[in-house]
């Protein structure tokens, strides 16, 4: 048996004997159980919607992230007349999110990888082309695909340098994987090296761009009308955005910003947590109190007619409003690179301000540009932190520069959503020929 081979089974087997155990991990993981949740009645759900979709063109785009990637290359389609669209969703924060920002004719969970679900399903809806975007690839449905005859694309693909599946024991499992596609479409030439030289990869990969890009411009051209952006820009002379922030992220700057706020009076401060949960939020105010630094929450300002007096620190405590924020940013930190990767650097560089984060960029190329552009810093301890938010309030001609810079690299991907959607109809074309 071959490497790979053996790799497929030990897969089904791993997913054989762990489906039957989620119901038990679901008491301990309160996302796990609303995941199973809205599973229940999935796959007869997915049967009636059949007469909606059958025909048409399946994306699979497992959370938040990755249906805004998905979002462009939706609405290009649409553009064309190609229809009709189906998106599917393995979180419950990327199924919920769709329900309100709806682009396809139908969103709902993905079915647990069990090759019979996912052969019926395919049976089912019978697509002329099956989509993953970004790297979510379910290997039960993409072997149901095939079988069926349907082309299955990756689109804004990525390849990470700390991704798994570059694991020298993983990576027979992979190429194989992956060599059942159509076509890839990755985001950069990074990508395309690692999937082609790395991975070995042998089905044609094709840098089309991250249209993650440009939903992002599209947020912020949007954010023009909001008020909350102008007002902030307002409040105070210069002001630090703290975006997606978790602990780690916080524990940078406490120690920092009450004797950065007392030497800079201009100064204000926002904090966006990226789980603006009412917990997180009282903590949060709770540790500007202790540290002596006047603070409030954002839903405090709603029904406000001024800025509050004396408020030096404002807490984010609502979701979907981070990429205007950052249009009122002088400087801005993003979160998440002290624990599983940095978060979207793509929104205040679209902005044209310079970006700090932490350590932990490898997931995401565009952190890695910035950095090489300096656009981007990486902060290690709140030493660090403090001067370099000093460097940028202190010289604006460098910090205009490093906003171009950053600015730039968002630019650079324009285009991807139609270079995307090239690439699949040329590959449903290809294959219904």
């Amino acid at each position: 048996m071959s490497r790979a081979a053996a790799a497929w089974s030990a897969y089904r087997a791993a997913v054989t004997l762990a489906l039957p155990l989620l119901p038990a991990a679901a008491a301990l993981s309160p996302k796990l159980g609303r995941g199973l949740a809205g599973r229940r009645g999935l796959l007869p759900r997915l049967r009636e919607a059949a007469p909606l979709v059958s025909g048409g063109v399946w994306l699979h785009a497992t959370s938040v992230g990755e249906y805004e990637q998905a979002r462009p290359i939706l609405r290009r389609l649409r553009e064309l007349g190609v229809g009709p669209l189906v998106v599917t969703h393995f979180s419950p924060s990327g199924r919920e999110y769709a329900t309100s920002h709806p682009e396809a004719d139908v969103h709902d969970y993905l079915p647990l990888d069990r090759p019979s679900d996912m052969r019926e399903l395919v049976a089912a809806w019978r697509p002329r082309a099956l989509v993953f975007v970004k790297y979510d690839c379910w290997p039960n449905l993409v072997v149901a695909a095939g079988n069926a005859g349907v082309p299955v694309l990756l689109l804004s693909g990525a390849l990470p340098p700390g991704s798994l599946r570059r694991h020298p024991l993983l990576r027979p499992f992979y190429r194989d994987l992956f060599d059942r596609f159509a076509r890839l479409g990755v985001g950069s030439e990074a990508d395309r090296d690692r999937f082609v030289t790395e991975l070995g990869v042998s089905a044609p990969v094709v840098v089309c761009g991250d249209t993650r890009a440009e939903q992002v411009l599209l947020r912020y051209d949007a954010a023009a009308a909001d008020p909350l952006p102008a007002r902030l820009a307002s409040w105070g002379d210069e002001r630090l955005v703290l975006g997606s922030t978790w602990p780690p992220d916080e524990a940078l700057w406490w120690p920092a910003l009450p004797e950065l706020l007392r030497e800079r009076p201009g100064l204000r401060v926002v904090l966006v947590p990226h789980e603006p949960t009412p917990a997180r939020v009282a903590g949060l105010l709770a540790a500007a109190a202790r540290r002596g630094v006047p603070a409030a929450a954002l839903s405090g300002w709603d029904d406000a007619p001024v800025t509050p007096a004396g408020i030096r620190l404002l807490v984010v405590d609502r979701v979907g409003v981070l990429a205007g924020i950052y249009r009122a940013a002088t400087a801005a930190y993003v979160g998440g690179s002290f624990t599983t990767g940095v978060h979207s650097t793509l929104e205040p560089a679209a902005a044209a301000v310079p970006v700090g984060f932490g350590p932990r960029i490898a997931n995401a190329e565009e952190a890695v540009a910035l950095t090489q552009l300096g656009a981007g810093t990486i902060l290690r301890d709140p030493a660090g932190a403090a001067a370099w938010l000093r460097r940028q309030l202190d010289d604006p001609g460098a910090r205009r520069r490093a906003g171009e810079a950053a600015r730039g690299v968002v630019e650079a991907q324009r285009g991807a959503a139609a270079r995307s959607v090239d690439l699949l109809l040329a590959a449903m074309a290809e294959h219904h020929s």
